[in-house]
């Protein structure tokens, strides 16, 4: 899957809040859905899509400071 592209799915949409518990989603417009649920309803919520970890453990020396 190519990183740059979003996939249009009810747990990235601004329409839909998420169900303790559960892995359903309720949404404004069609209920109560799956996680992976698509529809033309999608609205893209940047909150909702978790940034990437960072590395560990990354070893530096003083000369990759070094210009």
């Amino acid at each position: 899957m190519n990183e740059n592209i979003i996939e249009e799915k009810c747990c990235y949409c601004e329409n839909a809040a998420p169900i303790r518990e559960t892995n359903g989603y309720i949404c404004k417009k069609k209920g109560i859905v799956s996680y992976n649920f698509k529809c033309k309803k999608f609205v893209f919520d940047p909150i909702k899509l978790s940034p990437a970890l960072p590395a560990k453990n990354l070893q530096f020396s003083p000369e990759d400071f070094k210009f």
